[in-house]
């Protein structure tokens, strides 16, 4: 992708050093004038959303509608959410229950034209630079059960080849709640506990997608990382949303780590491995301060904490850059952004590199909920 973006780097205590992008903005919204135009640039943006949706929903411009239900799992901000662990959990139950369910996504980050279809179906082995580094952790995810990932701009023609060439029933759509050229039959949103949505503002000043009034048009609400808010918070995150939306069933979740994958070896290995031990992390993701916050509770010293862009593919050069300052020390990252490094890592790092891997766990009657939403109704499962 070039030059890594780097717009400063920042101390974050003793030995860490961290580049996040996000730290522009901060500096800009530090004063009147930078919020003043931030603000105004966010009443451009989410007006034109909302013109938009306007538009699609009085027909003037095209929608379509498939011939197999439509599952959409999206956000209303952006940022880490949890969206695709809850995606990957409700395709593995919807196979185990008897469907034939394919994964729709967009392929962002990719160098293939937006446009180009492809399809990820069976036990190979797919470049992130042609489908993007979701679709292969997705496909990776589900390979076992042989679900399908469909990947294009257009989700429509995502789904339609889908349905037709690999006999699909059921398609959920991952990250499409402001995708309106597709009907679907049910729309859930996931918010972040940690970073409660009714107290943010739209791009750029904030991080909504769209107004927060959007989240009116989710059939559920999944209210995820539980685990790092308080009870007070999450009461009123629930009243947030039943006043927006008195009508949407709400369900809670937690991420909670299972263990790590030493990636050299290939091997799970168990989570008391860095207790006590200094090591470095590197992410391009969405919510890279709960992925930090779970390392540094399960007792990792953060020695250097490297940050990129979401979705950032990383060069042979920012990974030397992190070996020689890593040295023999264990390297951390996530699923996602292991699926973005050069392929000679393997020769630059000295140290261990190991994956976090999380496991999404609905409270109380949330998994129920969900399956509500997912099978259509009707059906014998």
């Amino acid at each position: 992708m070039g030059k890594p973006v780097r717009p400063h780097a920042v101390p974050q205590g003793e030995g860490e050093v961290s580049f996040s992008p996000e730290r522009t903005r901060d500096a800009i919204r530090s004063a009147a004038p930078g919020r003043f135009l931030l603000w105004l640039l966010s009443l451009v943006y989410s007006g034109a959303i909302e013109v938009r949706r306007r538009l699609y929903a009085a027909g003037m411009l095209p929608s379509s509608r498939l011939p197999v239900p439509v599952i959409c799992f999206g956000n209303i901000s952006a940022g880490g959410t949890g969206k695709t662990s809850t995606v990957i959990a409700a395709a593995r139950e919807l196979k185990q229950l008897g469907f034939k369910p394919a994964i729709l996504l967009r392929g962002y980050g990719r160098k293939a034209p937006p446009r180009k279809l492809v399809l990820l179906d069976g036990p190979g082995e797919y470049d992130a630079a042609e489908c993007g580094d979701e679709a292969v952790i997705i496909h990776n995810a589900l390979k076992d059960l042989s679900i399908p990932v469909s990947v294009s701009a257009d989700r429509a023609a995502a789904g339609r080849a889908a349905v037709e060439k690999l006999g699909c029933d059921i398609l959920l759509m991952d990250d499409g709640f402001q995708h309106f050229a597709l009907k679907r039959d049910r729309d859930i949103v996931i918010v972040n506990a940690a970073a409660p949505f009714h107290k943010d503002a739209p791009l750029p000043l904030g991080n909504l997608r769209e107004r927060k009034a959007g989240l009116a048009r989710a059939h559920m609400v999944i209210i995820s990382h539980c685990e790092r808010s308080t009870a007070a918070g999450l009461e009123e995150l629930h009243a947030e949303i039943k006043k927006i939306n008195p009508r949407a069933v709400v369900a809670e979740s937690m991420h909670v780590p299972e263990h790590f994958i030493d990636a050299r070896r290939r091997l799970p290995v168990p989570l008391a491995t860095v207790k006590g031990k200094a090591a470095s992390v590197i992410s391009a993701i969405g919510d890279p301060d709960s992925f930090e916050r779970n390392l540094r509770e399960l007792g990792a010293g953060l020695e250097g904490i490297w940050r990129y862009p979401d979705h950032h593919r990383f060069t042979v050069e920012e990974i030397k850059a992190l070996a020689a300052a890593s040295g023999d020390r264990p390297v951390i990252t996530t699923y996602k952004d292991f699926s973005r490094f050069p392929p000679s890592w393997e020769t630059i790092l000295r140290g261990p590199l190991y994956i976090l891997s999380v496991r999404i766990t609905f409270l109380c009657d949330g998994y129920r909920l969900m399956m509500d939403q997912l099978i259509p109704p009707g059906t014998s499962s």
